[in-house]
């Protein structure tokens, strides 16, 4: 909720300049958090950017920040452990896929959704077996508890609006954990 600032957030690039108190040089690649990364220019506080691996282009690293962050806060919070179970709304989306490679490194379960086919087909190729379409909630809803065995969830990783909230709430176990980052249509807590 609110003003999220100027667009962007995740950027990626070479110091040009650094404060003589930040442990920056010059022509360090760097990626993570910064101040308008859109512009040829951006500013960046020292704590919100870390040297660049070598193995990631500066393209690839500019998509980790904001989606893995967003991830970590939302699973680590809601205390996911191995072998629980995890609902991970659009899935194949920037942090479906960063929810998932947490879970499978955690040894949790996940059921997913997704829109298309050929994106049934990519998180297939990720080892994802259990996965519903993200096109219609009440479908989704019957193919999830079909996928768990009739086991309730143990967190819900939502990003959809609508009837999706209910559904997502109705497959979580009693003092489970709904993790809620979509913007629209959200609840209230006391609902």
């Amino acid at each position: 909720p609110g003003d999220p600032g100027p667009p962007g957030g995740d950027t990626s690039g070479v110091v040009c300049e650094a404060g003589s108190t930040s442990g920056r040089v010059v022509g360090d690649p760097v990626f993570g958090l910064g101040h308008a990364p859109l512009a040829r220019l951006a500013r960046a506080a020292t704590e919100l950017i870390a040297r660049k691996p070598k193995t990631l282009s500066h393209e690839q690293a500019s998509t980790l920040p904001v989606t893995w962050s967003t991830t970590h806060a939302a699973l680590e919070r809601s205390s996911l452990q191995a072998g629980q179970h995890l609902v991970i709304q659009a899935v194949a989306g920037g942090v479906g896929l960063k929810a998932l490679g947490y879970a499978q490194w955690l040894c949790a379960g996940v059921v997913g959704t997704a829109g298309g086919r050929h994106k049934h087909q990519q998180l297939r190729c990720l080892e994802v077996w259990s996965l519903c379409s993200s096109r219609d909630a009440r479908s989704f809803m019957c193919g999830a508890a079909h996928l768990a065995c009739g086991r309730r969830s143990d967190v819900v990783l939502n990003s959809l609006s609508a009837d999706w909230i209910a559904a997502s709430f109705a497959l979580l176990r009693e003092g489970g954990s709904f993790a809620e980052i979509g913007k629209r249509s959200i609840w209230a807590s006391d609902r």
